[in-house]
């Protein structure tokens, strides 16, 4: 008769499995229903935070978004190697488990094999290589190289962000056909992080080698770079693993066969997910197991296979991967890297001072982080800046005898100085009101004032200067709005971008301080200069001529007040060059209106001359690269 009874299901497994699956599922769901949140595919990654750390170590700035989330959760799956065995692997890594999955459609339909002998030795060595230029690109440019080939960062990111499409496409179809013909092909061949962990399997040897590189480096004084470590390393691993296939010492836990009660079923053997041979031996030391435990579950025979010799342990490294992983993200609660730390000068003296700063939505990212570090010292007195991406927080050190925290958050402010409403025409006066705002610092917040007060089709521009809390000009049409709208307008604690489905909601949180509130007018021309930018350009060896060789022709230019019209201005010079007697155009805002002045030389071209250039259908238009085109000529001079 046939034998119909089910094999056991390793739930302990299976329901981690499917646990991350399900959280990758919600992630990518979410934004259907919450414009605002963006899924951070990386958040939990190990080999980002072990990537991300030894570019602090070499360069003392996490590699791009990384946190110390990513950095404990690295180090967390190197301690679990070493104390249980390779749980992540097994129990967390979704590109393990699809692959894992993708083989069993292989072997059902009876296309799968497993490599064996020297041809499974020499495939080992990839994921070496790709361990090695993983790191090295990532270090050197403390960017997370691998996003650009992951499979699983461009599966779920849709090829987006910092992928390379080049890269990751090929990697992606060669790991999900790769492992539908070849068992395991990603995680024993390609794997980067499976070649972390074999390394860390070997611990000692490579303790030792870390060991000599540090004495040799710090203490002997030989000039020997990272990237050799990293190599020798590397090597090592491979070395270890390609001629021992066994784990040496390390992990501490290893599936355990008791021969007394071990019928040689070998149900194991074909339930093992890596293809080992577990019915021939007392403890399964192959370099391949990663713990799961699918043979101690389905194994026929009660007690046959155990954990350390222990029965009734099957629940430990689900249990020990939870508890692992809980922990790690819990310290990193209490504990950031930052994301930059640089010195350019002795953050040590008796007069050096901090400003620590949180909330500042810019700083992202290394980039941003960089780029902030390279404006601050700019800055005479700053000595140094420490970045903090998760909860965008800055630190800086400055001396008090050449700089104060106050002028350190002027430094640190971004003032903002934009149009809204401004419709390209305006004359008379322009309203305006001065309000303090309090949790607008930072260059986001401001943006969402801007777009909190665009609603208020009667508010024409906004800028913002540094103070405690922010000041914020207001320009307003008074037919058209008044003080108590505009106060409401930038109360608002919710600001709605979009339409439709491409609707978000974005908390602003802004609260209005009226302390020396200030209103009043100014001309129109006035407002004009300040938002709209002006033109003077000098051509044609301007230089060469005296004044009472030039003349000065001024005529309206209300185009000149348009934003939309700014674009066309630099091809009305290059078509003015065209002749010699012009040397010079500019434009300025008056009380009687925007103009344009035109210096000329008398002797070389007339009114008359200009005034056909400027009442021309078409400009002829240098460009950089030499080449001359004809323009439809926008403006429309009143001559």
């Amino acid at each position: 008769m046939a034998n119909n009874k089910k094999s056991p299901v390793n739930y302990y497994r299976i329901t981690l499995q499917w646990g991350i699956f399900v959280l990758l599922a919600y992630m990518l769901v979410r934004p259907i229903l919450d414009k605002n949140y963006v899924p951070d595919f990386e958040a939990y990654c190990p080999f980002g935070g072990m990537q991300s750390l030894a570019s602090y170590f070499s360069s003392h700035s996490l590699a791009c978004s990384m946190t110390t989330v990513q950095i404990f959760l690295g180090i967390t799956l190197i301690l679990a190697v070493v104390l249980f065995s390779k749980l992540f692997c097994s129990y967390i890594c979704p590109i393990g488990t699809f692959t894992e999955w993708m083989g069993s459609l292989g072997r059902k339909a009876r296309l799968h094999i497993t490599l064996t002998g020297k041809p499974d030795k020499v495939l080992r060595l990839l994921k070496y290589i790709l361990l090695y230029i993983t790191f090295y690109f990532t270090v050197t440019a403390s960017e997370l190289f691998c996003r650009q080939f992951d499979p699983f960062y461009a599966a779920f990111t849709g090829f987006s962000g910092d992928v390379y499409f080049w890269y990751a496409f090929p990697a992606l179809l060669l790991t999900i056909a790769g492992s539908f013909f070849i068992r395991q092909f990603w995680c024993k061949y390609l794997c980067p992080l499976g070649a972390v962990t074999n390394i860390a399997v070997y611990a000692l040897p490579a303790a030792a080698i870390t060991l000599l590189w540090v004495l040799l480096t710090n203490v002997a004084g030989f000039v020997i770079p990272w990237p050799w470590l990293l190599g020798a390393l590397c090597l090592m691993g491979f070395i270890f693993e390609a001629t021992t296939l066994k784990f040496l010492i390390f992990p501490s836990l290893r599936i355990t066969r008791h021969e007394d009660l071990c019928t040689h079923c070998r149900i194991c053997d074909k339930k093992c997910p890596m293809a080992i041979n577990i019915s021939t031996v007392d403890t399964v030391d192959h370099i391949d197991c990663h713990l799961c435990i699918d043979c101690v579950v389905k194994c026929p025979e009660k007690g046959a296979l155990t954990i350390n010799k222990r029965k009734n342990l099957q629940w430990l490294p689900a249990v020990a991967t939870v508890i692992l992983t809980a922990a790690a993200i819990t310290i990193a609660t209490f504990y950031e890297l930052p994301t930059i730390s640089e010195n350019w000068s002795d953050i040590n003296g008796k007069d050096v001072k901090t400003v620590k700063m949180d909330g500042l939505k810019n700083i992202k990212c290394f980039g941003s982080s960089r780029s902030f570090a390279n404006h601050m010292k700019e800055i005479p007195g700053v000595l140094g800046v420490e970045t903090f991406v998760k909860h965008h927080r800055v630190i800086v050190y400055y001396n008090e005898t050449i700089i104060n925290e106050d002028q350190v958050k002027e430094a640190i402010f971004s003032p903002l100085s934009v149009l809204l409403n401004y419709n390209g025409k305006i004359s008379g006066t322009v309203s305006f009101m001065i309000l303090g705002v309090d949790r607008c610092f930072d260059p986001n917040d401001q943006f969402y004032l801007g777009e909190l007060l665009r609603k208020d089709k009667g508010i024409l521009a906004l800028s913002t200067q540094f103070g405690e809390p922010v000041q914020a000009t207001i320009y307003f049409n008074a037919a058209l709005t008044d003080e108590n709208k505009i106060k409401e307008a930038v109360s608002q604690q919710t600001l709605v971008t979009g339409e439709g489905n491409e609707q978000n909601s974005i908390k602003t949180g802004f609260v209005v301080n009226e302390t020396g509130k200030t209103t009043g007018t100014i001309p129109a021309y006035e407002f004009l200069t300040m938002f709209i930018p002006t033109t003077d350009i000098t051509f044609n060896k301007y230089e060469s001529f005296t004044d009472d060789k030039m003349l000065v022709y001024e005529l309206p230019f209300v185009e000149a007040s348009d934003p939309a019209m700014q674009k066309w201005i630099p091809f009305l010079v290059s078509h003015a060059s065209n002749d010699d007697g012009i040397v010079r155009i500019q434009t300025s805002f008056t009380e009687s209106g925007p103009v344009i002045k035109i210096w000329f030389v008398s002797g070389l071209t007339t009114v008359e001359k200009i005034n056909s250039i400027l009442k021309t259908q078409e400009f002829i238009v240098h460009y950089p690269d030499k080449s001359v085109k004809k323009v439809k000529n926008p403006f429309n001079f009143a001559i």
